[in-house]
């Protein structure tokens, strides 16, 4: 057999653009499917509470100027909040006896309202 003057073995490039548009996409609701899926169960920030958002707290309060020493000890006080919430929030989810894994806006409510810390502006 002979090669052709190309090199190539017999196959045109016609036939490859062929074959390669055969191959479909897939549409735009199967690959928003699928980072979502790919999404589901992961951490949404993996630094955790980041300078920038203890910033925003502290202006909030009526801070201008933030010490340095300040971002790890708010960090701290944080973590140790939302974990005791959610123990709580937890403990109040075994009480009533659901067999739910969701946790609703009312079970947090109830949990700060047993940290005296009583929210009414959710409706």
């Amino acid at each position: 057999t002979t090669m052709p003057a190309s090199g190539k073995s017999g196959k045109s490039a016609g036939s490859k653009a062929k074959v390669a548009a055969s191959k479909k996409a897939p549409s735009k609701a199967a690959t928003k499917a699928a980072k979502a899926a790919s999404k589901r169960g992961k951490e949404v920030s993996k630094r955790g509470i980041t300078k920038a958002s203890i910033r925003k707290i502290a202006r909030r309060g009526g801070c201008k100027r933030i010490a340095s020493s300040v971002y790890d000890e708010a960090r701290t006080i944080l973590r140790s909040f939302v974990d005791n919430l959610m123990h709580d929030t937890g403990a109040i989810m075994e009480m009533f006896g659901k067999t739910r894994s969701t946790v609703r806006p009312a079970d947090v409510m109830f949990a700060l309202k047993k940290q005296g810390r009583t929210l009414y502006a959710v409706a």
